[in-house]
């Protein structure tokens, strides 16, 4: 039986400790290796961890690893350091997972024939206990994807852009190196994926059964107000850019996915009272550079074609009040590099 790595990344987590545990007690795949990280953590989630470790029948391996702050890629690098499983999978310690995620994920795998196995998710409310939960058991359907198809459907956003609803083999993450940036803050999976992608040999698997359920935090990183570290999320996409050069097929699909995550950018700052106009204005020149490739993406549905072309002109008009308010404000170090 394959050994899984588990790779838990915690940062101010006692509050949904409790349901992290369960998901995992409650594992059908008994063969695994845990490994949390708590990153310079200020509550209790140090202790937690230390304290509830002899809840797993896992004997050596169950593992604590205490480190100061390093953010999210950082602590799940540790993990990868630590970890000897022949397949690595990611859980984020606040959602919760289907007792048979990590069985399924495995066995659609079918002894290596596969290089990736992937499920769909759901979003759930904060505060929900894990004891409480309703489990969906549908029937699922199997779809088998080959590295080209993987990567323009990846980088549309029809195979998510997260690590945690996918399981990975470690001999392919570990023989190319391939680690999450850590200077990145937003959009830390997106570049770890693509590299991922780029390395396979064999194709990927994919169920569309609902194994994950995502936690909808108010505090968290995802659903903050709008401030210049989120660009972070934007930069990260720039190696993928320069990648794909030398993947024809995947060049059009690597320039949407920047396309995209502009439009996001600008809606955040809609929404939010950010002010920088030198800033806004170089996000929509951006936007305007790489929409031209959008056209050529098949997997995108037709509304989002149109509508990405519109939005240079609607932000333009939406926000021509802070772009005027330049004299003020300059570009951060990072987007003069661009």
């Amino acid at each position: 039986m394959k050994k899984v790595s588990v790779i838990v990344p915690c940062y101010n987590m006692e509050k949904y400790l409790d349901n992290c545990f369960k998901s995992l007690q409650n594992q059908t795949y008994k063969n695994l290796e845990i490994i949390f990280v708590n990153d310079g953590s200020k509550d209790k989630t140090l202790d937690i961890l230390s304290k509830r470790g002899g809840e797993f029948d896992l004997k050596d391996n169950y593992f604590v690893i205490n480190q100061q702050n390093k953010g999210l890629s950082g602590a799940r690098n540790t993990g990868l350091r630590k970890a000897t499983g022949d397949y690595i999978y990611f859980l984020d310690p606040d959602d919760i997972i289907f007792p048979t995620l990590i069985e399924e994920l495995v066995n659609m795998l079918e002894d290596d024939k596969y290089d990736y196995s992937y499920c769909e998710y759901e979003r759930v409310d904060d505060g929900k206990k894990y004891e409480d939960f309703k489990f969906k058991n549908k029937k699922g359907k199997l779809t088998i994807l080959d590295k080209t198809e993987t990567l323009k459907r990846y980088l549309v956003h029809n195979l998510r852009w997260c690590v945690w609803n996918k399981l990975f083999k470690a001999s392919i993450i570990k023989d190319n190196n391939i680690f999450f940036q850590e200077d990145c803050r937003y959009g830390e999976d997106t570049y770890f994926c693509f590299e991922y992608f780029k390395h396979m040999t064999n194709s990927g698997i994919l169920t569309d059964r609902v194994l994950y359920y995502y936690t909808q935090r108010k505090s968290s990183l995802t659903h903050s107000a709008f401030n210049e570290r989120r660009l972070d999320c934007y930069y990260s996409l720039n190696p993928i850019v320069e990648e794909s050069k030398d993947m024809q097929d995947i060049v059009p699909y690597a320039h949407t996915i920047r396309a995209m995550v502009a439009c996001e950018m600008l809606f955040y700052i809609k929404k939010s009272d950010y002010s920088n106009g030198k800033v806004i204005e170089q996000i929509i020149d951006w936007q305007k550079q790489d929409v031209k490739y959008v056209k050529k993406c098949k997997y995108l549905p037709w509304y989002i074609k149109h509508f990405i072309h519109l939005v240079p002109a609607i932000a333009k008009s939406l926000l021509k009040k802070r772009i005027k308010n330049k004299l003020n404000y300059t570009l951060p170090p990072s987007m003069l590099t661009y």
